[in-house]
Formats: C-alpha cells, structure tokens, sequence
C-alpha cells in the first residue's frame, strides 16, 4: 500500500484509478469500500434539457444585415 503523503481521494479517483490498481498503488477492495462508502446525492441534481441544431422557432435572425444600401 503507497505511504506518502497523496491524498487518497486523488488515488482513488475514477479518472486514475484503474492505473493505480494496476500499478498496486491501492487495490479494487479499497476502491470498492470507497464507492459504497459515498453519498446518495441523487436529490441534489438538477435535470437540465438541451437541443442541438437549428430549431423551427425564430431566433431573431431576419436575415437583414442592417445594411440599407441595398
């Protein structure tokens, strides 16, 4: 098990982790505790919702480029 001074949430976190159990730094047990060891926070998400592409409403675009001269 590593003893310096890292802070372990930064050796367990899901970006890095699985190079730390390869290199043996902690192990899947650890890391395993760890997850059931988190929050429930599921009631603190806020649901957002989101279009990609042109959408049928005008966005204010009449095409006019605000040249009069034309």
């Amino acid at each position: 098990m590593r003893t310096d001074v890292t802070p372990r949430d930064i050796l367990l976190d899901r970006r890095i982790v699985e190079r730390n159990i390869r290199k043996g730094v902690v192990t899947r047990e650890d890391y395993d505790r760890h997850l059931q060891a988190l929050p429930d926070v599921a009631a603190n998400a806020e649901i957002i919702s989101a279009r990609l592409g042109h959408q049928d409403a005008d966005d204010g675009d009449d095409g006019d480029d605000g040249d009069d001269e034309g």
